[in-house]
């Protein structure tokens, strides 16, 4: 599998490769089309285009490698999935533990201590749904779902989702809304 970092120097290529986004499909057509045309008005037809226009193209080029590159060192955690701390890893065993225990005041205050830090985790806030579910604020526990299947990581964690959500809507308290 290629690594992102060999892929860093390609416009759109990284986007495309990891979350196969179209734009990112036209961004890295497009510099193979404008390097494709470099290589051939300077090595194949030399007389194809004006000279100018050829040391404008490879300009252009070595302008958008370097950017993207640039980009990408600079912008490293949107390519890659940051490693889980120390304090990380204790705060969510804390909140399974208390969860497990049947604390959910705790649990939940554990689990919005390591939402609040901006990561966006999904096992934290599915464990919170389902705290938020088993003391009966089913709507809340909704809301926070439906906030989870939105961001990108959620899609391997589909079937626990999907789960969690039917015995949210199979409770009284929502069917009968």
């Amino acid at each position: 599998m290629l690594s992102m970092r060999y892929m860093a120097w390609w416009p759109g290529l990284a986007n495309l490769w990891s979350r196969g986004e179209i734009y990112a499909l036209v961004v890295s057509l497009l510099f193979a089309t404008v390097l494709n045309i470099s290589l051939m008005a300077t090595l194949v037809w030399p007389e194809w285009l004006e000279p100018w226009l050829v040391r404008s193209l490879w300009c252009l080029l070595a302008f958008a490698a370097i950017w993207t590159f640039g980009a990408s060192f600079f912008l490293t955690s949107a390519y890659s999935v940051a490693t889980p701390s120390v304090e990380y890893d204790n705060l969510l065993s804390m909140a399974q533990s208390d969860y497990l225990r049947g604390q959910y005041f705790e649990a939940e205050a554990t689990l919005h201590r390591i939402l609040s830090t901006g990561r966006e985790d999904v096992e934290a806030a599915l464990l919170l749904a389902s705290v938020l579910r088993r003391t009966g604020r089913f709507r809340q526990a909704l809301d926070c779902l439906e906030r989870l299947e939105r961001l990108d990581q959620s899609r391997l964690w589909h079937v626990e989702i999907a789960s969690e959500r039917d015995r949210c809507q199979d409770s009284p308290a929502i069917s009968s809304e």
